[in-house]
C-alpha cells in the first residue's frame, strides 16, 4: 500500500519520498480512496522496491485474503495516580480483561501494600475487582445494555497441585458470579468460558481460547463492522510516522499542515474534526473539542499520563528529588501545589512538558485533577490564582471534630447521592470535590483557624448562619447543611436550590469522560439516586427520598432513634407555589418555635401582612399604641419599611421566639398560624434559565446593572442579601443626596466587599 506523504520539513521527515507519476499506480490509489478529480502526481513515502518487497510478503502471509483489526492494548493498575486519571482513557469501544491470581481466594489479602481509593488497611481481590468492574461500567456508556465486556481471567495456574485446579477453577468463578448476582454489573462480565491458564507458558492450551474469546466479543461490538472514510487511512499513517519519530503532540496547526500535504483527498475542517474525535473514541489519540483545548492533538495517550506522573504520583516516586518531594508533602497535607512548583519541576526534568505547558495544565484543569482557584483583586477582577487545589492528592483526615460539636445532630440535614452499581468511582468523588471548591469558599474552623480540606471531604461556607460539608465514601456522597443555631432555621428555597445545582454537577460530571463519538447517543444507566440521611454523623440512616410522600408521622432513624419531622426532611425538596401546610411544618414544630428570629425571617414575616394587620400583631406583641402612631407619622409613605421596623421594635431586643409570635398571630385573630411558616421557605429559583451565569462572581459592571433594578426596595433586599438593619441605616445615613441608584450601589459594594470578605464568602 502507498503511504501519502506530507511537504512537512525538518524532524517531520525520515522516510524517503518520491513524487509518483505513473498513470497507472496514481488510477489505482484514486479507486481505493473514491477520488474521481483529475490527479497528475502522487508524493509517496514507499518506494517501488519496497513497495514489491511488502507486495510479496502480503503474498506469503496471505495477508490480502484476512481481516485484519488493529489492536491498541492498555495497561493499568499500581500507583495513586492512575486512580485519579484513568477515566480519561477508558472507552466504550474497548474489551477489558481483569486478571486475577486464581490461586489465592477472593478475600486474601493481597500479599504486597496497594493502594486503592477509599480503602484502608488490607485490601483484597474482591476490593479491587469490585472497584474496576464499577469504574468501567461507570465511565464507559455504549449504546447498547451490557457493553462494554469485561472478561475475567485467573492466572498463577501453575501454583496449584493438577488436582486443585478444577475445583478453584469452579470456587472463584461461583464466587464472582454471586458476587454480582442481581446487578446490571453481571451482563457485562465474560466469565462462561471460566478461563485459567499458567501464564508463563505459551503453550498452555487456555492461552489460545483468550485470543479466540477477544475476537468473539469484538465481533459482537456495537461498532464492529462500522463503516469508515478511506481517507482517514493516510492520515492515520502519519500519527504512526510522527509517533515513530519520538512526537507525541502536535498543534492543530500541524496537524491542518499535514491535511492539506495530502494529494489525492483532504478534509473538509467538519471531516478533519470529525476525525480526530473517532481517534479519540478508540483511545488511539487524545483531542479535546473545547475552546481552549482544541489547538493540540497528542498522539500518544502515555504522554499525557507521563504528565500527570510528574504532577499528581506516589511519594516513593519523589526520592532523591526535593522539590517534588516537599511538592508532594504540602499536596498530602493540604491539597495544594504551587504553580510555581510545577513551573519549576518541569523546566527542570521535564522539557517536553514545559514546552506545552499552558495545554497540559489546561487539560488537568479541565479534568479536575487540578483546579485553579477563583482569585479577585480589590475591584473584584480576576487574577491569577497562584496555585492549584488538587484534591485527589490530599492524604489528611478531619480530626477537627466538627462533626462531633454541640448539637451537631439538631443543626443538620442531610441528603446522599448514590448511584445503581452501588460503587462510586473515587475520580467522581474527587472532581465533585473539586467542582465545590470552585463555587463554594472553604471553611475555615478550629483555634488554628485551618481549613476544612480533607480525603474526599470538605467543609463549606455557604452564608454566616450555614454550612455545607461534603463526605465522599465508596458507595455514597453525602451532603450535609449544617446551621449555626437548628436545623429548622435553614430555608428552604436554599437547600432545595443548592440540592438541584449539586445534582446537575454530579451529573454532568459522571458524563464527562463518557466516550461517545459525535453521531452515538448514550444509555443512561448512571444517574444518582437520592436519599434522605438521618442527622447522625455516624452511619446515617436512609430513607429514598420517593418515600418521602407515605411519611405521615416523624421519621425515627432506626440505629439512632432520631427523630425527623417531615417538614424538615422536606427542606430538600423544590417548594411548589401555593404549598399547603399540613400536620407537618414549621409552625407545628416545637424546635423551629424556640428559634429566636433575625432580619430575613421579620422581612418575609412582614411581607404577608397589609399595615392594619401588622398594626394588630404589634400590639398583640406588647408594642404601645402611642408607639405605633409615631412610626406609622414618621414612615407611612414607605409602607413595608414601616411594616419591617415595627416587627423589629417588637422583636428585636425583647428575645421573643418564634412561638410568641405564633401566640401573638392567634391573640390577634390574624390571618392564621401558618402564615409563620412563609419565613423560611421563600420562593423556588429556576436553574436552568441561563445556568452558565450562575457561577458568575459579581463585577462592576454587574453592580451597576443590578442597583437601578432593586428601586425602592432597597432594604428588603440587603435584608434577603443576608445582612442586618443596621448595616442599612448605616449606609443610608451616609446618603447626602435622595438617590436610590446609589443608595442600592452602595448596598451591593458593602455585601461585596466586607460581607462577603469578613464571612469568606464568594461573591455569586
Amino acid at each position: 500500500m502507498y503511504y501519502l506523504g506530507t511537504d512537512i520539513k525538518s524532524s517531520e521527515r525520515s522516510i524517503t519520498s518520491e513524487v509518483v507519476k505513473n498513470p497507472g499506480k496514481i488510477g489505482m490509489l484514486k479507486k481505493l480512496f473514491g477520488i474521481e478529480r483529475h490527479v497528475e502526481e502522487i508524493k509517496v513515502t514507499m518506494t517501488d522496491e519496497k513497495f514489491l518487497q511488502e507486495s510479496l510478503k502480503v503474498g506469503r502471509k496471505k495477508i490480502h485474503h484476512r481481516k485484519i483489526v488493529p489492536v491498541i492494548i492498555w495497561d493499568f493498575g499500581g500507583q495513586d495516580v492512575f486512580y485519579s486519571t484513568h477515566q480519561t482513557f477508558l472507552t466504550y469501544r474497548a474489551i477489558y480483561l481483569i486478571v486475577l491470581d486464581g490461586h489465592r481466594n477472593l478475600d486474601d489479602p493481597c500479599p504486597f501494600e496497594q493502594y486503592l481509593p477509599g480503602k484502608s488497611g488490607p485490601k483484597t481481590a474482591r476490593d479491587y475487582l469490585r472497584f474496576w468492574i464499577t469504574t468501567i461500567v461507570t465511565y464507559c456508556k455504549g449504546s447498547r445494555t451490557g457493553f462494554p465486556k469485561i472478561m475475567i481471567v485467573l492466572t498463577h495456574k501453575d501454583k496449584l497441585k493438577a488436582v486443585d485446579v478444577e475445583p478453584k477453577r469452579q470456587q472463584l468463578f461461583h464466587e464472582i458470579e454471586k458476587m454480582f448476582s442481581g446487578s446490571t454489573l453481571l451482563s457485562h462480565l465474560v466469565i462462561k468460558d471460566q478461563i485459567f491458564v499458567n501464564a508463563r507458558n505459551a503453550k498452555d492450551p487456555e492461552m489460545s481460547k483468550i485470543k479466540n474469546i477477544i475476537i468473539e466479543q469484538a465481533i459482537e461490538q456495537p461498532t464492529w463492522g462500522q463503516e469508515l472514510p478511506k481517507c482517514f487511512i493516510p492520515l492515520e499513517l502519519e500519527f504512526d510516522s510522527l509517533l515513530r519519530r519520538n512526537i507525541p503532540l502536535i498543534t492543530m496547526e500541524h496537524m491542518q499542515r499535514i491535511n492539506s500535504a495530502q494529494p489525492v483527498r483532504l478534509l473538509t475542517d467538519v471531516e478533519l474534526k470529525t476525525f480526530l474525535k473517532f481517534q479519540h473514541s478508540v483511545g488511539r489519540i487524545l483531542y479535546f473539542d473545547e475552546a481552549s483545548l482544541n489547538q493540540h492533538i497528542i498522539l500518544s495517550p502515555t504522554h499525557l499520563i507521563d504528565a500527570f506522573k510528574s504532577i499528581v504520583t506516589d511519594r516513593r516516586f519523589c526520592k532523591g528529588d526535593k522539590l517534588r518531594q516537599d511538592s508532594w508533602d504540602l499536596m498530602s497535607q493540604k491539597g495544594v501545589i504551587a504553580k510555581k512548583c510545577v513551573e519549576d519541576i518541569w523546566k527542570k526534568n521535564y522539557k517536553e512538558f514545559h514546552e506545552h505547558k499552558e495545554y497540559l495544565l489546561g487539560v488537568m484543569t479541565h479534568l479536575d485533577i487540578l483546579v485553579e482557584p477563583k482569585r479577585y483583586d480589590n475591584s473584584h477582577r480576576s487574577i491569577p490564582a497562584e496555585f492549584y487545589y488538587v484534591a485527589s492528592m490530599i492524604k489528611t483526615n478531619d480530626t477537627t471534630g466538627y462533626m462531633k460539636s454541640a448539637r451537631f445532630c439538631q443543626r443538620n440535614i442531610a441528603i446522599a447521592f448514590s448511584l445503581p452499581s452501588s460503587m462510586i468511582p473515587p475520580a467522581l468523588s474527587f472532581r465533585f470535590l473539586s467542582y465545590c471548591l470552585s463555587m463554594f469558599a472553604v471553611k475555615s474552623y478550629g483555634q488554628k483557624n485551618e481549613d476544612m480540606l480533607f480525603h474526599r471531604s470538605a467543609v463549606f461556607t455557604i452564608d454566616p448562619s450555614l454550612d455545607m460539608c461534603i463526605n465522599c465514601d465508596d458507595e455514597i456522597i453525602i451532603v450535609r447543611l449544617v446551621h449555626v443555631k437548628n436545623r429548622t432555621l435553614i430555608m428552604r428555597d436554599l437547600a432545595s436550590s443548592i440540592r438541584e445545582c449539586l445534582t446537575v454537577a454530579l451529573e454532568k460530571i459522571s458524563q464527562l469522560y463518557i466516550k461517545t463519538c459525535s453521531t452515538e447517543s448514550v444509555v443512561n444507566e448512571g444517574s444518582f439516586s437520592l436519599s434522605l440521611c438521618c442527622s447522625s454523623s455516624e452511619a446515617p440512616c436512609l430513607l429514598p427520598i420517593f418515600k418521602l410522600k407515605e411519611q405521615v408521622c416523624p421519621w425515627i432513624c432506626p440505629k439512632h432513634g432520631i427523630e425527623h419531622t417531615k417538614d424538615v426532611m422536606s427542606s430538600w425538596e423544590v417548594q411548589q407555589e401555593g404549598l399547603q401546610c399540613g400536620d407537618a411544618c414549621p409552625v407545628t414544630d416545637n424546635a423551629f418555635l424556640e428559634q429566636l428570629p433575625i432580619d430575613i425571617h421579620l422581612r418575609r414575616l412582614s411581607m404577608q401582612y397589609s399595615i392594619n394587620e401588622t398594626k394588630e400583631l404589634a400590639i398583640s406583641l406588647g408594642m404601645q399604641v402611642g408607639t405605633w402612631d409615631d412610626m406609622y407619622v414618621t414612615l407611612c409613605e414607605e409602607p413595608e419599611r414601616l411594616k419591617f421596623e415595627t416587627l423589629r421594635r417588637c422583636i428585636g431586643d425583647s428575645n421573643k421566639t418564634f412561638n410568641d409570635i405564633r401566640n401573638a398571630i392567634e391573640l390577634g385573630k390574624i390571618q392564621n398560624q401558618h402564615t409563620l411558616c412563609k419565613v423560611v421557605r421563600g420562593n423556588t429559583i429556576d436553574f436552568d434559565k441561563e445556568p452558565e451565569k450562575w457561577d458568575l462572581i459579581a463585577t462592576e459592571e454587574h453592580l451597576d446593572r443590578v442597583a437601578p433594578l432593586v428601586g425602592n426596595k432597597s432594604l428588603p433586599f440587603l435584608v434577603e442579601l443576608g445582612m442586618e438593619f443596621k448595616t442599612w441605616e448605616q449606609i443610608k445615613y451616609r446618603q447626602k443626596e435622595k438617590d436610590l441608584v446609589k443608595l442600592n450601589r452602595d448596598i451591593l459594594q458593602e455585601w461585596r466587599s466586607v460581607f462577603c470578605v469578613s464571612y469568606q464568602l464568594k461573591p455569586h
